[in-house]
């Protein structure tokens, strides 16, 4: 957990050393502490002194104090701020997280309690610094296995780096059965285990010695090559790969398979700059599509950039358009054909299908060139590509 620091508020002596000690105890480094409830000013510039953290102690004036924490975090959203509580009680609770307090501690203050919601802050603080970094990450998932997510973001991060121009990465997170490798026709001498296994000493120039370069000029770092019987990453050095590479790469496209929405999918899917959710049209997909969805919808940022991808649509399947926004809850932003030839072809031999002519090719290509900021080609835009 990266080194924090923060601000105290707290009348009462006695609880207000706890408070110190405890989180002293965590490795916390304390900027300031307040015997008394002070006007916004004072504390902002307080706060503002490298600080992430200020606990507002409810007790004695629990009006007051909730309006310090209200001010507070409409003054400053990146701080996270905490309450000190003297009891459980569900309806102060409740009015604490409305007033825009992140964390609820309780008197007697427990250590765990205490360490769970220090790793929260320090996860959100890495997230929102991952996203100020000068590139995006671009997140392919799934609710339910076959939907071809490993084509499309393949595929797409070779449309992004042509459209763009620029310098695109190419990360494969299906750590049970990865086919990044394989769809590309390259042959990788490392794969994404090894940077997250080594995540104490991990920066670009580790980075680059584990990644390979495609033809095209996209950096892929691929998935293992071997059958892992692997269940979670830990979430720390996953924010720690993207923010390295996203420190790098103008896009980082992710290949989350199902995996994707596994147990560690919250920290992917606060990562993420946009999640494209890929499913099929038939209805077990959609039912699950729609319950992923709804998921994601609450996550920040991604439940603000879901774009929702039909893969292999045929118009003629008997489910339209209307029948699909209405099982999904959702718009529809994009369709892939079925074209079934095409990517059989690419799979059997490892040449990538969005380098020839196809009405799949096609509809990944404009899909990237909105990635990028680009106008799309919309000359097939009424059978493929964006819902018009």
């Amino acid at each position: 957990m990266q080194s924090l620091s923060a601000v105290i508020v707290s009348l009462d002596g006695d609880r207000r050393r706890t408070l110190i000690t405890a989180l002293g105890s965590q490795g916390v480094m304390m900027t300031r502490e307040f015997g008394g409830y002070p006007a916004l000013d004072p504390l902002l510039k307080a706060t503002a002194a490298d600080c992430q953290i200020a606990v507002i102690d409810l007790v004695p004036d629990t009006e007051t104090a909730l309006n310090l924490v209200e001010n507070l975090s409409r003054s400053d959203p990146s701080l996270t701020v905490m309450v000190y509580a003297e009891g459980s009680d569900p309806e102060l609770l409740m009015r604490s997280m409305r007033a825009g307090a992140r964390e609820f501690l309780m008197h007697p203050l427990s250590g765990k309690a205490l360490q769970e919601s220090l790793a929260r802050t320090a996860a959100r603080l890495e997230s929102s610094q991952i996203r100020k970094a000068a590139g995006k990450v671009l997140v392919f998932a799934s609710a339910k296995g076959g939907a071809g997510v490993t084509t499309l973001a393949s595929n797409f991060a070779l449309a992004l780096r042509q459209e763009s121009g620029k310098d695109i990465a190419l990360v494969d997170l299906n750590l049970h059965l990865g086919d990044v490798s394989i769809l590309l026709g390259i042959k990788p001498r490392y794969t994404v285990l090894d940077a997250l296994r080594n995540a104490n000493r991990m920066d670009m120039d580790l980075l680059s010695t584990l990644m390979v370069d495609h033809d095209s000029g996209l950096s892929v770092l691929a998935g293992p090559d071997e059958y892992q019987p692997l269940n979670t990453v830990e979430n720390g050095n996953l924010r720690k790969l993207l923010r390295v590479l996203r420190g790098r790469y103008a896009f980082v496209v992710v290949d989350g398979g199902s995996s994707g929405l596994g147990p560690d999918s919250e920290s992917l899917l606060q990562l993420a700059d946009v999640v494209y959710l890929v499913t099929q049209v038939d209805i077990p997909s959609l039912r699950n599509a729609q319950r992923v969805l709804s998921h994601i919808q609450k996550s920040e940022p991604a439940g603000r950039n879901v774009e929702v991808v039909l893969n292999r649509f045929d118009s003629r399947g008997g489910i339209d358009r209307e029948q699909i926004e209405r099982a999904l809850t959702a718009q529809v932003k994009w369709r892939m054909p079925n074209d079934y030839a095409a990517a059989r072809s690419s799979h059997n031999t490892g040449a990538p299908l969005v380098l020839e002519k196809s009405e799949l090719s096609s509809a990944l290509r404009r899909m990237a060139q909105t990635a990028c900021g680009k106008s799309p080609d919309n000359s097939k835009k009424r059978r493929l590509g964006l819902f018009g």
